[in-house]
């Protein structure tokens, strides 16, 4: 296969990512916990913890959801606009 072709087959096999928008990149966010007051009494505070991101497991990116169907997309859809092949088929 050409190089060209080689290409296209590993665009079509790797999806795109984008930043994630529950942490915007960072892989962390602060979570708040209950802390209950010592010796009994019903005081107690929220306190806040950095945690790893649970949308994008601490990595920072997600996978780019189509537009009309929410399905990851791969780079080459990606390059094609914000609609995946599958969308872009049924419309067409």
């Amino acid at each position: 296969m050409s190089k060209i072709g080689n290409e296209v087959l590993r665009l079509q096999e790797t999806y795109q990512m984008v930043e994630c928008p529950e942490c915007l990149g960072d892989g962390q966010i602060e979570y708040e916990v209950a802390r209950p007051h010592a010796g009994g009494f019903n005081e107690g505070y929220i306190d806040t913890v950095l945690g790893g991101c649970e949308l994008c497991g601490g990595q920072g990116e997600v996978i780019q959801p189509c537009i009309a169907c929410g399905e990851g997309m791969s780079k080459w859809d990606a390059l094609r606009g914000a609609i995946c092949s599958d969308c872009r088929n049924e419309e067409g």
